[in-house]
């Protein structure tokens, strides 16, 4: 399934290289990413009234990360990636790696559900209607035409989290390393 998923572009590589330790680096990305069970239902459904300013939620250890940005209010993103990912250093710098995940079980229970009600419409209408018919002429590129958009919608934000989350990424590991320090 995985190879799947990454022929049409729901898991892809990810990897940077940073100027830091990875001491530094765990300790910066602790700060900016709020503790939480990522994959949990129950933990996404009131996210977008959080007070918090941190743009990323998930889990952070010495070695390992696993994060997704924040949902927030009104937010029009899908905000269905994550990363899971390593760190490691190597003369030097800081190589941080992973994997972008777009995919997650939810989309199983929709997909599902949209290609069971095509298959039931489509069902109803052969054993109803005379396909010959001009209502069969009009109705079956109609009912293709709603399908794919009712697949490929969700299919085509997905992709669109993986690139947005991939460009937040990079950009927040950078500033979260070469942050100013306050002369407080």
């Amino acid at each position: 399934m995985e190879n799947f998923l990454r022929k049409i572009k729901l898991i892809e590589g990810f990897s940077i290289e940073l100027t830091t330790t990875k001491s530094e680096f765990t300790s910066a990305l602790r700060s900016h990413v709020d503790e939480a069970d990522i994959d949990s239902f129950f933990s996404r459904a009131f996210e977008a009234f959080s007070s918090s300013k941190n743009l990323f939620i998930g889990s952070v250890s010495y070695n390992e990360f696993k994060i997704r940005k924040r949902r927030r209010l009104f937010d029009r993103q899908f905000g269905c990636a994550k990363i899971t990912g390593q760190s490691r250093e190597n003369s030097g710098f800081l190589i941080v790696s992973g994997k972008l995940i777009a995919w997650n079980s939810y989309i199983y229970f929709w997909f599902g559900f949209v290609i069971l009600l095509y298959l039931l419409f489509v069902a109803i209408l052969f054993s109803h209607i005379d396909i010959t018919g001009t209502a069969g002429v009009i109705v079956i590129p109609f009912l293709f035409l709603h399908a794919c958009l009712m697949l490929g919608i969700p299919y085509l934000s997905m992709r669109k989290a993986i690139k947005r989350l991939r460009e937040d990424l990079e950009r927040e590991f950078y500033y979260i390393i070469n942050k100013p320090k306050s002369n407080k």
